[in-house]
């Protein structure tokens, strides 16, 4: 196993490297991904397995610290509320922007990462979203993530679920059959508006 060097963790603040450390020296790498066990939804446990490795995981861990930090600093991204996601380095980009050149800005600070394999820009250009509405995405968001842990047809460990005004958005590394399972555990859960799928497809 290769130990990561300090700039892969460069931008990292002391609680991200204790758990860093903990994925290296707690958990068994098994031909390069992190094994995690779950509780199934009839009984027993479930060896679910992390598909990035540990390089990409901490990797993309830094990228969406590295990119937040930058557009909390860019003046012309004032005022914006931009959500950024990255997965196997996949990023996506949610929230609202006043602005389509703010829209096109942050998905350039995005790309200019080498780490970067992707950018989606789903940046809404319009008002705010109000604490209401944050608060119910957060509802939902917890309700589709914690269904997904109990699907059996779901690798929860590999789908991330961001919700921004009741959009739900779903990306990750699965195959096309888990992927429209994931869909259907998010078309059941109440105040979903609409899900958008940013899945990197895998053959198993």
């Amino acid at each position: 196993m290769t130990i990561p060097t300090f700039r892969a963790c460069r931008g990292l603040d002391v609680r991200q490297l204790f758990f860093i450390l903990c994925l290296l020296f707690c958990l068994p790498v098994l031909s390069g991904c992190i094994p995690a066990v779950v509780g199934g939804a009839v009984g027993g446990a479930e060896l679910v397995t992390e598909r990035r490795t540990i390089q990409r995981v901490i990797s993309d861990n830094s990228l969406e610290i590295k990119i937040r930090g930058v557009n909390k600093q860019d003046e012309m991204l004032a005022n914006t509320n931009i959500s950024v996601t990255a997965f196997n380095g996949w990023v996506l980009l949610s929230g609202e922007v006043a602005t389509k050149e703010q829209k096109k800005k942050a998905e350039e600070t995005a790309k200019s990462y080498e780490e970067t394999r992707r950018v989606v820009n789903e940046l809404e250009v319009s008002g705010l979203a109000g604490l209401a509405s944050g608060t119910n995405d957060a509802i939902i968001t917890g309700k589709v993530k914690s269904t997904m842990w109990v699907d059996s047809d779901v690798p929860a460990t590999n789908v991330k679920v961001v919700t921004e005004r009741g959009v739900v958005f779903l990306m990750g590394l699965v195959t096309k059959e888990e992927g429209e399972h994931a869909v259907q555990v998010a078309k059941n859960i109440s105040g979903v508006r609409k899900i958008v799928k940013v899945f990197e497809y895998i053959v198993e």
